[in-house]
């Protein structure tokens, strides 16, 4: 019997559940808040969900055999690069704006 996933809802679910986890305040909301490093962000923000999510991935993955496994390993790892490049558009849109202030003292 082969397990056959439908791997577009389930990235879906997962690119959706890095929106979630990953919630961006408005700039001006950001702007007022203290400012902390991207990776801090994500740790305080979404580490536990992120643990959570994972740990669902794995429970799903011990279900469907061991094809099940490889493939909501693969989805866990593609969850965790998301998390990784969000902080860091996170820490560069931070950058951006830094700079941005700074350009406009200079004019």
């Amino acid at each position: 019997m082969t397990l056959t996933l439908p791997v577009v809802p389930v990235v879906g679910f997962a690119l959706s559940l890095v929106g979630v986890l990953f919630r961006r305040l408005p700039t001006a909301e950001r702007a007022n808040r203290p400012s902390k490093s991207a990776e801090e962000e994500m740790n305080s923000d979404s580490r536990i969900d992120l643990e959570t999510a994972l740990r669902k991935f794995h429970e799903l993955g011990l279900e469907g055999g061991d094809l099940g496994y490889a493939y909501w390993y693969e989805v866990g790892q593609l969850l965790k690069r998301a998390a990784g490049m969000q902080a860091r558009i996170d820490e560069l849109s931070k950058e951006l704006e830094q700079c941005r202030a700074a350009r406009r003292k200079a004019d």
